[in-house]
């Protein structure tokens, strides 16, 4: 699921050597050795399977109410930034079972910042093994290769992210010098109750989200996030990827568009939705998620935002649904937090983010 967040300020990056001269890096990376019956080795597309059914039972017990869908694997293995065989490290038990997992993305886009992803997990019944403190060392191991490959003069981060609830991981995380950058907020709102009705601004008219607006759409995020704290800008790529998600939804999306100066129209305002059924039953009622909230800057303060949600919010309420969900940045400068809270959100759920910077 991804946020749904107008953006904040972000600093300006200091003047700094270029990444290849500030960071060290193993040329080799070892095996991990943890768990004496495991084998470890590197993943390839035909472990997709059982990477599945690993990440869904950690998941089980680490985030409950949502999971991770095959076709989102699949989309991760063929992005041009990802190579399994040098990226990811799998732990099988003798059964061939995949019970620990490790991965060192480098993102693909690095406008302000060089971010390597770190993500993984191990099976709820491995736990207290040591595995995860050797899956870090070596994501982190692989981690700094990505980033000392880098020429850019800019930040470096390797990040992860946690549930609040999953204080094993935060406390590792702690332990290996990462520090708690961000926490994020997930709200949910009951459909049942009241929404208002806000009125459009003039100056923009309203379009159901379809293929003619996957271009402006994905310009109008770009720049709506381009102040966001650690965002950078969507390829091409990657937003047409998402749009062939089979959760998600445009006929639940909306798009505000209006001429720019030279009279062609542009997204100024979006929302778009997705409709993750899989995960009702964890959740413990039917709803819609709100993936992406999102105003051009030179448009905000013209109410677009509740505009375009509250209208979203009746189409979720007349497709059935109980409530709506969304992510947050608990920091956004822009007062999204509030505004939310103002159409009758509330929170339920916190995750974390957490870097080792460079």
């Amino acid at each position: 699921m991804s946020e749904a967040v107008f953006g904040s300020a972000a600093a300006e990056p200091a003047q700094l050597a270029p990444l290849s001269e500030r960071i060290s890096a193993p040329r080799e990376l070892p095996l991990p050795t943890a768990g004496a019956d495991l084998h470890w080795r590197t993943a390839g597309h035909a472990d997709i399977p059982i990477l599945h059914e690993l990440m869904r039972a950690a998941g089980a017990v680490d985030h409950p109410t949502s999971s991770i869908t095959r076709q989102e694997i699949e989309l991760a293995f063929n992005a041009p930034n990802f190579t399994p065989d040098r990226d990811m490290m799998l732990a099988l038990d003798p059964s061939g079972r995949a019970v620990a997992y490790g991965a060192a993305t480098l993102d693909e886009v690095r406008e302000t910042l060089v971010q390597v992803s770190l993500d993984g997990c191990v099976h709820p019944e491995r736990r207290g093994e040591g595995i995860g403190t050797a899956l870090l060392a070596w994501q982190e191991a692989r981690g700094r290769q990505h980033l000392a490959t880098c020429e850019e003069t800019l930040p470096g981060w390797l990040v992860s992210g946690a549930e609040e609830s999953t204080t094993a991981t935060i406390h590792l995380l702690h332990a290996h010098g990462y520090e708690t950058a961000r926490w994020w907020l997930e709200l949910e709102r009951d459909l049942a109750d009241p929404i208002p009705e806000i009125p459009l601004d003039p100056a923009v008219r309203l379009e159901s989200y379809g293929q003619r607006w996957t271009e402006p759409a994905r310009l109008a995020c770009n720049a709506a996030f381009r102040d966001h704290w650690g965002s950078q800008p969507s390829t091409a790529r990657e937003w047409a990827e998402g749009e062939t998600l089979e959760d998600f939804r445009p006929d639940l999306s909306l798009v505000a568009v209006a001429p720019d100066a030279d009279g062609v129209d542009q997204v100024v305002a979006l929302v778009t939705s997705s409709v993750y059924k899989e995960d009702w039953e964890a959740q413990g009622y039917s709803f819609g998620y709100v993936g992406t909230v999102g105003v051009r800057p030179e448009w905000r303060g013209r109410g677009l935002a509740r505009a375009l949600l509250t209208r979203v919010l009746h189409t979720y309420r007349d497709a059935g649904f109980d409530k709506a969900l969304l992510e947050v940045d608990s920091e956004s400068l822009t007062g999204a937090v509030g505004l939310y809270e103002r159409l009758g959100f509330r929170t339920v759920r916190r995750s974390v983010s957490l870097i080792k910077s460079f």
